[in-house]
This record gives structure tokens, sequence and C-alpha cells, in this order.
């Protein structure tokens, strides 16, 4: 069913109602003085009407997290040109990393509106059976993909996320069966090496390392590719090799976080509290965010017999993250035998 512009257009506008929540004008929460941004603003001042502008500076503003202001934006230049794919996809975006109640399912009928503007466009049907997955609407996501293979049965992009959805499903026989078909197709494809590389991981199978080492022939810079193969070797209580990947891993980055928790540990598994300690406090210093991190500090505090500086980092990841259990049953515990 394919929809006049009109009809799409009333649709867009009534999704727009229903989700908008006090809308800000634009520019109220950003940093107006960043250089794109500013640029931007100038050449709108000049040309209100260009939807193009409007949509540059909609990616500027959700780069800066203005997601109010970016959704004002794609909201005129859609009005300006509703037949741009990109315009749909980058509000998706913006509604699922806005990620306030029931704005995935915003995201999602965004996704779908753009399909019934623009039938079997490809990219669009991926990232909806991808949008799909996130909210584990896993029948719908596999519907998606069929639509896609029916117009090209050899789109490796397709049977990759197939296989992201039967891994989802925690079918593993489907998702390595998909992501083999995909990597067949396009053996360039690092991101279905890099997940055939997670599955075989986890059923300790060494052919894990030929496929993440795929996935870096294709991007030797993939710091996530290296994480994995190191998460391999500290599996198999392959400590000295997992050490090698990890310190290139921060060696490349000294802000990658979990390289530093993941050392952590390694070195807490060896009873070596004082460099367990150390590198999940650099793991924390680089992501003050990392609840984990905070529950595997105090743990290590504890052991060093620091119940003070355990029960304040067991809090801190109690606080962060209440249904984290380990650190609230920590924390009760220590506050129990005070």
């Amino acid at each position: 069913m394919k929809f006049s512009p009109l009809f799409a257009s009333l649709l867009l506008a009534a999704l727009f109602i229903a989700c908008k929540s006090d809308p800000k004008k634009p520019d109220a929460l950003v940093d107006v003085t960043d250089p794109a941004l500013a640029k931007l603003n100038a050449l709108l001042a000049e040309d209100p009407d260009n939807d193009s502008l409007l949509y540059r500076r909609a990616e500027v503003f959700y780069d800066l997290d203005g997601f109010d202001e970016a959704l004002v934006d794609l909201e005129s230049a859609i009005k300006l040109d509703s037949m741009i794919p990109a315009y749909y996809h980058l509000m998706a975006d913006v509604y699922l990393d806005y990620a306030r109640p029931n704005d995935s399912r915003r995201a999602i009928e965004v996704l779908k509106i753009a399909e019934r503007k623009f039938p079997g466009f490809t990219p669009t049907l991926l990232k909806l059976s991808e949008f799909q997955l996130i909210v584990r609407q896993h029948n719908d996501a596999l519907a998606s993909i069929d639509r896609i293979l029916k117009n090209d049965p050899q789109n490796a992009e397709a049977f990759y996320m197939a296989g992201r959805v039967a891994l989802d499903m925690g079918d593993t026989t489907r998702a390595i069966k998909s992501l083999e078909k995909s990597v067949q197709i396009d053996v360039d494809n690092a991101d279905a090496w890099l997940f055939l590389g997670r599955i075989f991981s986890n059923k300790n199978n060494p052919r894990a390392l030929q496929f993440f080492d795929n996935a870096l022939r294709i991007d030797s810079t993939s710091l996530e590719a290296r994480e994995f193969k190191g998460a391999y070797y500290k599996r198999r209580g392959e400590f000295d090799k997992a050490f090698e990947v990890y310190t290139d891993i921060v060696n490349r980055n000294p802000d990658y976080s979990n390289a530093y928790f993941d050392m952590g540990t390694i070195y807490l598994e060896l009873d070596s509290l004082g460099k367990a300690y150390d590198n999940f406090n650099i793991a924390i210093k680089t992501d003050p965010l990392f609840v984990k991190a905070y529950y595997y500090r105090g743990l290590t505090a504890e052991k060093q017999g620091r119940r003070d500086a355990a029960l304040t980092d067991y809090t801190q990841a109690s606080k962060m993250s209440p249904n984290f259990l380990e650190a609230v049953e920590a924390k009760e515990r220590l506050e129990m035998t005070k």
C-alpha cells in the first residue's frame, strides 16, 4: 500500500504531535558556539527553506545531543521535501537515542512510513529490521529481512541481520548459517566476521581467532575486534596473550575503559589485588559511568580489607544501577556487619 504525499505528511504530523514534549527552539539546549552549528545557522539565515541545510543542521544537533532541536529541523526538512529517505532515517535515530517513553515505538513508526513511501528500498528495510531487533520484535525484523531477500536474494547485509536476529533469539545454529552466508557473499563484511567470532568464542572454539583476524584484516583499527580476541584468550586462561591484546588496545586508545576493566578481572583472578584495583580505578576514570567497574573496585577493596572504600563503591554502583543485584547485596552485607 502506497501513501500519497499528503497522507504521509498527515501521518508524520500526527506522530510529531503525539511525541513532542515541550519542544525547544533550536539552539536552546546545545552549545551555540559549535563551529559547524554556527556555520549552518548563518547559511540558514540566508536560506531558511533549504531542506538540505536543515538536515545537515539536524545532524549537528543530533551529535550534540540536541534531540528536540534535531526533530524540529527534520520536521521542517520533510515538509519541504518528503521524498528523501535520509531525513526519515535520521529522525528514527534521534527518537531511538532520545529514549523518552515510547520513543523506540516512534522511531519504528517513522521507518515504517519511510518504507511505505519508498517501497522495497533496501537501506530503509535494513534500518527497520535493526530497530525491530533492538526492541526485540523478532518476527517483524525477520519479515523486513524477507522483503529485502525477495528483491535481492544475495544481499549480504540482509543475511547479516538475519544472523543477528537469530542470535538474539538464542538460535546459534541458524545465526551461524546466516552469518556464514553473509561472508560468502561479501568476504569483507567485518561485522559478520565479528559476530561469528563472538559465537565461536562462546563455544570456546579456536576458529573464533580466525574470524576476529578476518575482521581485523578488513578494519585494522577495530578495537572491538581486539577486545573480543582478548576476551577469548581470557576465557581460555591464556592470560599472557590476553594481556598482550589489552595492552595493544590501550596503547592505541588510552581511554578504552573496557580493556582496563578486563585486565583488572584477570589480576583479580590471579589474586594480584593492587594491580586489579589500579586497573578498575583507571576504567572508572576513563568512564565515570562504568557501573561494573565500581562494583569490582569495591570487591577488590574488600579483599584488601578496606571495607569503607568497598562500601563506597558498592553504594555508588547500586545507586547508578538499582537492579544490579550483586552490588545491592554487597552493600547490604557490609552495612549489616558494621
